[in-house]
C-alpha cells in the first residue's frame, strides 16, 4: 500500500532526497520480489492456495473485487495511507523496515513443517479450530508409517474449504454438523464449537480406525457433501427437478426464517440417505413443525438441540422407514399442543420475517381454499389492525374510542397475533392510517382470505376482539404445525 501511494506521487510533491520512483524500485527489489539464478523475478512470499490469487493481485497493484480477510486488510490500510502526507508515509516506511525481521525456516518434510508451525503458534495468535484440524490431519497423513495418500487428502480438504468459504461465515459449523451427521463413526452426542478440534483429533487418531472407515474415505466424503451443505444453507438445492425441487427449497427457506442452524446436522443426513423427493419433503415438514414449536415456546437452543439431532442421525436411519422413526421421535421431544397455544396467546410478534412466515402459513393452511396457492413471505406486509401508534398521534384519535383502553393497556395487545394480518405492500400504505370502518373496506378487497375474514367477522375493533382473534389463531396453530405427514 505504501508502494502504491509512492507511485501516485510526482517529484514536485516530494521534498525528500530520493524521488518516489526510486523508493518504489527499492520496495520492489529489496522487500517484495527476489531474483533467482536464472535472473527471473519472483514474489518474496507466496501464500496458501486460498489467498494467493488475491495476494498476487494486490502485489501487482490491483485491489480484487472479492471478499476475504486479505482483501479487507488491503482496503483498510490503503484508506489509512491515503489520509497521510508523503512525509508521514516515508516515516511509516522507515519505521517498518527498521523494526521488522522476517525469518525463513526450511523443513525437510511437511510433517516437520506442521509440527513446527503448531509449536510456534503456541506463542502467537490462536488459530481457528478449522486451521488446527487441518494441521493435525496433514501431520497424521504425512507420517512415514502412514499408508494414506497425503496428496489426495490434501486436495480433498482444500477443495472442501474452497466449496464452503464463499458462502459460510462460520466454516467450523459445517464440520461440526458433518461429524454429528456422519454414518461412521457415529456420534450421538453434541459436538460444540469449543470441543470441535479435540473431537476431530479423537476421530482421526482412534474412532475412524475402529469404525472401519479410513481417514482418506472420511475426508473424501466431507468434500463430497460440502456443496450439498452449502445448497441447504442457501435453500438452493437441485437434487430433484420441477415442482418437487421448488417445494424442497421453499421448506428450506422456511427453516432459515425460523432460525434453523442446528437442524442442518439432520438435514444433511436426510438429503444423503433419502432418494425420494417425497420422503425428503415429509422429513422437512416434520422438522419444520418441530422447529416452529421449539422456537415459539422459547425452548433452549444450546447443545441440547445438537444432541437431539446427533442422536437422530445415529438411530433413525437404521430402520426400514426412517421418516416414521423421525416422526415418532420428534413428536416425543416436541412441545405439546397446549404449550403452543399458550405461547401464541402470550407472545409478542414483532414485524420481522418470522412473523410474516407464521401469518403466511396460517393463511395458506387455514384460510385459503386454493391449496395450490403459495405465498412468498418476503413479498407481503404485516398489518397492525389497530395501529401501533394509536395513542401517539392525533391522526389515530378515533382508535382510542374503538379500543376502550389506555395507552399502557394497549401496549400489551398491540403486537399480539390477533392484532396482525397480511396485506400487500401497496394496500398497507393506504390502510395503516385509517379508522377501522375504512380499513374494513380495504380488507374486503384483499387477496388474503385471513384479512377478508377480519372485515366480515368484526364490526368494530377492541382489546376484547384482539383477545378473541388471538385465541382463534392460537387454536389453529397446533393443527398446522403438526406431525401428520
Amino acid at each position: 500500500m505504501i508502494r502504491e501511494r509512492f507511485k501516485q506521487a510526482s517529484e514536485e510533491d516530494w521534498d525528500l532526497d530520493a524521488d518516489p520512483e526510486k523508493r518504489v524500485e527499492r520496495i520492489n527489489d529489496k522487500y517484495l520480489y527476489k531474483e533467482d539464478e536464472m535472473m527471473e523475478v519472483h514474489p518474496n512470499i507466496t501464500l496458501s492456495n486460498f489467498d494467493n490469487d488475491e495476494y498476487q493481485d494486490i502485489l501487482n497493484g490491483k485491489l480484487p473485487d472479492k471478499e476475504g480477510k486479505i482483501v479487507e486488510s488491503a482496503k483498510y490500510f490503503s484508506a489509512k495511507i491515503d489520509e497521510l502526507e508523503l512525509e508521514e508515509i516515508e516515516d511509516l516506511r522507515t519505521h517498518l523496515v527498521n523494526s521488522m525481521t522476517i525469518v525463513t525456516i526450511e523443513c525437510n518434510s511437511e510433517e516437520s513443517a506442521f509440527k513446527l508451525f503448531e509449536t510456534l503458534n503456541d506463542r502467537g495468535k490462536d488459530l481457528t479450530a478449522v486451521d488446527l484440524m487441518k494441521n493435525h490431519l496433514f501431520s497424521v497423513a504425512t507420517q512415514s508409517s502412514s499408508s494414506l495418500d497425503y496428496e489426495q487428502i490434501k486436495r480433498d480438504w482444500e477443495e472442501t474449504i474452497r466449496n464452503i468459504k464463499p458462502d459460510l461465515k462460520k466454516p467450523a459449523r459445517f464440520f461440526r454438523h458433518y461429524m454429528m451427521s456422519a454414518e461412521e463413526p457415529a456420534i450421538s452426542e453434541a459436538v460444540s464449537s469449543y470441543m470441535l478440534y479435540d473431537k476431530f483429533c479423537e476421530l482421526i487418531d482412534n474412532d475412524i480406525h475402529e469404525s472401519g472407515v479410513t481417514i482418506q474415505e472420511y475426508i473424501a466424503d466431507i468434500n463430497k457433501v460440502s456443496p450439498l451443505y452449502v445448497d441447504i444453507v442457501n435453500a438452493d438445492t437441485d437434487e430433484f427437478s420441477g415442482r418437487a425441487n421448488r417445494t424442497i427449497n421453499r421448506y428450506l427457506e422456511n427453516l432459515n426464517t425460523l432460525g434453523a442452524t442446528q437442524e442442518r446436522t439432520l438435514l444433511l443426513r436426510l438429503f444423503k440417505e433419502m432418494e425420494s423427493a417425497n420422503e425428503i419433503i415429509r422429513g422437512l415438514s416434520l422438522i419444520e413443525s418441530f422447529i416452529f414449536r421449539w422456537r415459539v415456546t422459547n425452548q433452549t437452543t444450546g447443545t441440547d438441540v445438537d444432541e437431539i439431532h446427533a442422536n437422530l442421525c445415529s438411530t433413525i436411519f437404521e430402520y426400514d422407514d426412517p421418516i416414521a422413526e423421525l416422526k415418532e421421535k420428534l413428536e416425543a421431544k416436541s412441545p405439546s399442543d397446549s404449550e403452543v397455544r399458550v405461547a401464541i396467546r402470550t407472545n409478542d410478534f414483532p414485524r420481522n420475517g418470522r412473523t410474516r412466515y407464521i401469518l403466511s402459513k396460517l393463511e395458506m393452511e387455514s384460510y385459503t381454499t386454493d391449496k395450490s396457492k403459495v405465498i412468498d413471505p418476503a413479498t407481503v406486509e404485516i398489518e397492525h389492525i389497530a395501529p401501533r401508534k394509536a395513542f401517539e398521534a392525533d391522526k389515530y384519535s378515533s382508535w382510542v374510542e374503538y379500543l376502550d383502553c389506555g395507552k399502557e393497556s394497549f401496549n400489551e395487545y398491540c403486537n399480539q397475533i390477533g392484532n396482525l394480518t397480511l396485506l400487500n405492500e401497496r394496500m398497507n400504505a393506504r390502510a395503516q392510517n385509517d379508522p377501522f370502518s375504512q380499513k374494513k373496506r380495504e380488507y374486503e378487497s384483499s387477496e388474503f382470505e385471513m384479512t377478508k375474514d377480519v372485515a366480515s367477522q368484526y364490526d368494530n375493533w377492541s382489546t376484547g376482539n384482539i383477545e378473541k382473534r388471538t385465541k382463534i389463531l392460537a387454536n389453529k396453530a397446533p393443527h398446522i404445525w403438526d406431525f401428520d405427514v
